[in-house]
Parts: structure tokens; sequence; C-alpha cells
């Protein structure tokens, strides 16, 4: 467990909370802002026809969910060091993560959308695929 306190896991850290984030916000900004106000825009606060998000409480979620996602595909590599375990561990854990969100918030949110649900955790599953390809580079690239 050392590793989780080296330089080269603190490194790979950072560097995937940064991408992690960028692309998080190319999606929402951008890719899906479109999808998420015509289901979403009920439940949140709206300004210029768009929505507003709390930017230090969606940050903190994103670095927490970034943190985690190199966490568990650094603990794949442990076990096995190849791409394919860093990518299927991705996947896995971002499955995980969003179907814990999302389903959840399917579960007691009145009216929560189920287009929503299914797009939200094919992104997170997206993420973490995503995250198990640059974990991985970045481990190789930092050791």
């Amino acid at each position: 467990m050392n590793y989780f306190i080296s330089s080269t896991f603190l490194k790979v850290a950072g560097v995937s909370i940064i991408i992690f984030v960028v692309l998080d916000l190319i999606w929402l900004s951008v890719v899906a802002r479109t999808i998420y106000f015509k289901h979403m825009s009920y439940l949140a606060a709206v300004e210029n026809d768009r929505i507003v998000f709390n930017l230090p409480v969606g940050l903190s979620v994103q670095i927490i969910i970034a943190l985690g996602l190199a966490v568990f595909v650094s603990l794949g590599l442990l076990v096995q060091n190849d791409l394919g375990t860093a990518i299927a561990v991705g996947l896995f854990s971002g499955f995980v993560l969003y179907c814990t969100y999302d389903l959840t918030n399917l579960s007691f949110v009145k009216g929560y959308p189920v287009a929503i649900t299914i797009i939200d955790i094919a992104w997170g599953t997206t993420q973490g695929f995503f995250s198990g390809i640059y974990v991985y580079y970045l481990t190789k690239y930092f050791s």
C-alpha cells in the first residue's frame, strides 16, 4: 500500500484528475448540455436557458470520482500490469460509480428521468474506460 503515497501515484492521480475534469466539463458543457437541460432543467437552477452548476461542489465530486478511478485502476495494475486489465477495471469502476449515483436518484427522486440514468451510466462507464487508458500510460510514464 506504500504505492499510494509514492510520488509516482501522486503524479498519476494529479494528472488523472485534470484529465477527468476536462473530459467531464466538455461532456457537461458541450456534448450533453441540451440533453441534460431538456430532461433535468425542472430540477436545476436555470439562468439564460442554461443549467447553473454549483462549481465548488461539482468540482469536488469530479475530483473524488477521478481519484477513486485512479486508485481502482492502479490496484488492478498492481495485480496484473497490462492495458487490458487497466481498461477492464476502469470500465467496471466507472459503471459501478455512476450506477450508484443514477440508480439511487432513480429510486427516490420523483420524476428522475430514465433517459438521463441510462445516458449518465453510459458516460460514467466511458469515463472509466478512458481512465483505464490514461492511468495505465501515466503509470508507465511516471515509473
